[in-house]
């Protein structure tokens, strides 16, 4: 009985861990709107994730950091000069959305995002 106990309790840690792990890499389409502030009204770009980390986005002298963790949470800073933009949210299946906000430039809004590849 306990060595059954113990096999169905690696067999849940494993399967979590296995969860824990899932792979967002990929090119996402992101479209970011404005819903406060002068910002531009709508912008889209491509971010690139490779080991659940941002390692690029399609946006001309822009520096991207960011990662998204072991419960599907996106953390992700933008920056070009002095210019920075924040954003976070949730990622699920191949969709993402969240809220961003610029103190630099006095704006903020919403993003959406879908994987492509």
């Amino acid at each position: 009985m306990r060595a059954k106990f113990l096999a169905a309790g690696l067999l849940l840690l494993s399967s979590l861990s296995a969860a824990a792990q899932t792979s967002h890499d990929g090119r996402w389409s992101v479209n970011v709107v404005t819903k406060v502030g002068k910002c531009e009204p709508s912008a889209r770009t491509v971010v690139t994730v490779k080991d659940n980390r941002v390692a690029a986005i399609d946006a001309d002298g822009v520096e991207a950091w960011g990662y998204i963790d072991g419960d599907n949470t996106f953390v992700g800073h933008f920056s070009q000069g002095q210019r920075v933009l924040r954003a976070n949210g949730t990622v699920k299946g191949e969709t993402a959305s969240g809220p961003w906000s610029s103190n630099t430039d006095y704006c903020g809004g919403d993003w959406t995002a879908r994987k492509i590849d």
